[in-house]
């Protein structure tokens, strides 16, 4: 279904599991563990991988009908790598935010490229929480 065992789909299970595990923990921590929410946020976590999954077809699909990979100069693109690369760092910000509700420090440079990825800013975010 994923073109084999691979390295980013690893990745992908490791960020998925650790963000759904600190969303968990800061919920606990903030005193706002849902159980229902909890609960759907399974599904949400099983449908990336379905994200994935149709992404690794529309790349076997162009293979078939075009005999060879979709490439850009010298570089060979897939929609599935693109994918996951795109839920990681989306997987990624969710942990870092995941992190800084629970009052933990996030290096600055991780919350500079979170400001950067989010179009916001985590520092206006954490002020304002912290005065609330």
């Amino acid at each position: 279904m994923f073109g084999g065992w691979s390295v980013l789909i690893g990745a992908l299970i490791l960020f998925i599991t650790f963000d759904y595990l600190t969303g968990i923990a800061a919920a606990f921590y903030r005193g706002e563990l849902n159980p229902r929410v909890g609960f759907w946020g399974i599904p949400k976590k099983v449908f990336i991988f379905g994200v994935v999954a149709l992404a690794h077809m529309i790349d076997k699909v162009y293979i078939d009908q075009m005999g060879d990979p979709l490439v850009f100069g010298e570089f060979e693109i897939s929609v599935m790598v693109a994918t996951i690369i795109y839920y990681l760092f989306n997987e990624f910000i969710s942990i870092c935010e995941n992190l800084g509700r629970m009052d933990m420090n996030v290096p600055i440079p991780l919350a500079k490229a979170m400001d950067i990825l989010k179009g916001q800013s985590y520092y206006e975010d954490k002020r304002r929480d912290n005065h609330d």
